[in-house]
């Protein structure tokens, strides 16, 4: 097959495939293997599966890093980025029709659909429950599944004080409630300073104890002094560099790094974001700092796309950028109903609820959505690819592995912070105006168990 013939079938196959890409990113690795491999023959089924092994380990969104790889590997960087936007299109731009479509409503129509968007919560709070469920179930023994538990409840402690205080109608301030940054950030810096090895007790120890600190200083009590902060937060970055760099360098199987096919994704990617990004740069400088909390919150991405929603509210929610109900009623709401990659369509959404905000005109909304789309897109390509050269040259390092096998409980934990957010907002705010109510908290439980059994009725 000519290569300009397999660009375009390739490219063509995977805008069909984000057009029908329902169910996550992780339900779509069958469907792409059987369009690219089996029936368009673009890579080979080794090829395919190491792309999968790679995005599988990496942060940022699922398919659109599958569709970097089988790009990179048909037709260098231009057939990189064009796979990549193919697959992520469609579910953005829909995501950004109905956006649009709720912005030009009247106030009765919108409370309507918030009405509506109380039973969408509670069937993304079904699919937030499942995830934390399937994490326990893949504990190999009774042990890891007790740690399992206790890391997802530990980290849910952490996150989720503020929200469950007001559950409780609880006038209380929160001792910890840390951002899902610092969390994520903490647990990178253990994984990397113990080089992937938790059971190396001169490390971890102190690495442990380290976090405590941290977490104490971070907290919103401050129970260590606050302007420790930063110099722990240092530290850990530091310590956690030197463990990454000590991983590298005891690693075998050394190749060659590719330099030159890294610079030139690079460079692609950062000239796909600045195209698409002028006309919103043009609008507001502050389409920078949306860039940037983008890239962040793509890096931290671990999960899968549901994990996704906990490191956006983070990000974008607890900072004050757009409200718990925009995020919530709106875009959630919107993302969560069409098909492609929860992370593209939640940075488009934000792009557009971002840009509508500066003067209520729907164009500068678009010209936002359009900046969180190259970024939600470049992110994850730049990562993938970020990772495809660290892998080619280093195939054994250790913290792959353990990032792979602790995240999940790690994640579980802020999905279930986001599940009482769901609960709090998109559920209580239309009804109850967010006052929460024993009723309305057993019909809830209700439903999902309802779900649940449906969905294990069908399985058998």
């Amino acid at each position: 097959m000519k290569k300009n013939v397999k660009l375009r079938n390739m490219v063509s196959t995977m805008f069909r495939i984000g057009v029908i890409g329902f169910g996550g990113g992780t339900a779509l690795i069958p469907v792409i293997e059987n369009e690219i491999v089996e029936h368009s023959e673009i890579v080979t089924e080794e090829e395919y599966n190491r792309d999968v092994m790679i995005a599988s380990i990496t942060p940022g969104a699922l398919p659109v890093e599958i569709a970097t790889g089988i790009g990179h590997e048909t037709a260098g960087t231009p057939g990189m980025i064009a796979s990549a936007s193919a697959i992520a299109f469609p579910g953005a731009f829909l995501t950004l029709f109905l956006l649009v479509l709720f912005s030009g409503l009247n106030a009765s129509v919108r409370t309507q659909i918030g009405f509506l968007s109380a039973g969408i919560s509670v069937f993304i709070i079904y699919l937030l429950a499942q995830y934390v469920i399937g994490t326990l179930k893949q504990a190999k023994n009774r042990n890891e599944c007790l740690l399992y538990l206790f890391m997802i409840f530990a980290v849910f402690v952490l996150s989720s004080e503020k929200n469950l205080y007001q559950l409780l109608g609880l006038s209380l301030t929160p001792v910890f409630s840390l951002s899902v940054v610092q969390i994520l950030g903490s647990a990178f810096f253990v994984i990397l300073f113990t080089k992937g090895k938790p059971r190396m007790v001169k490390r971890t120890v102190p690495a442990l104890a380290l976090t405590l600190c941290y977490f104490l200083s971070a907290g919103t009590a401050h129970i260590l002094l606050a302007r420790l902060q930063p110099y722990l937060a240092a530290l850990m970055l530091i310590l956690g560099v030197v463990g990454f760099i000590q991983s590298v360098s005891e690693a075998k199987h050394r190749k060659s790094f590719p330099l030159k096919k890294l610079a030139a994704a690079f460079g692609g990617w950062i000239a796909f974001t600045l195209i698409l990004s002028l006309p919103a740069i043009l609008t507001t400088l502050d389409t920078f700092s949306f860039l940037g909390a983008g890239f962040l919150s793509s890096i931290m991405s671990f999960g899968g796309g549901d994990a996704y929603l906990s490191v956006a509210q983070g990000l974008f929610v607890e900072n004050g950028l757009i409200s718990h109900a925009d995020f919530y009623g709106n875009i959630v709401t919107a993302a969560n109903a069409l098909p492609g990659s929860i992370l593209c369509k939640i940075l488009t959404g934000v792009g557009y609820s971002l840009g509508y905000s500066l003067n209520q005109s729907p164009w500068e909304g678009i010209a936002m959505a359009v900046s969180g789309f190259a970024c939600s897109v470049a992110s994850s390509g730049t990562i993938y690819i970020l990772i495809w050269a660290v892998y080619e040259k280093y195939e054994n390092l250790r913290f792959f592995a353990t990032i792979k096998h602790f995240i999940r409980p790690i994640i579980s934990g802020l999905l279930l912070n986001v599940a009482l957010s769901l609960y709090l907002s998109g559920i209580l705010a239309p009804f109850e105006s967010g006052r929460p109510t024993l009723p309305t908290f057993i019909f809830t439980l209700l439903i999902v168990s309802g779900i649940f059994y449906i969905s294990s009725r069908n399985k058998h």
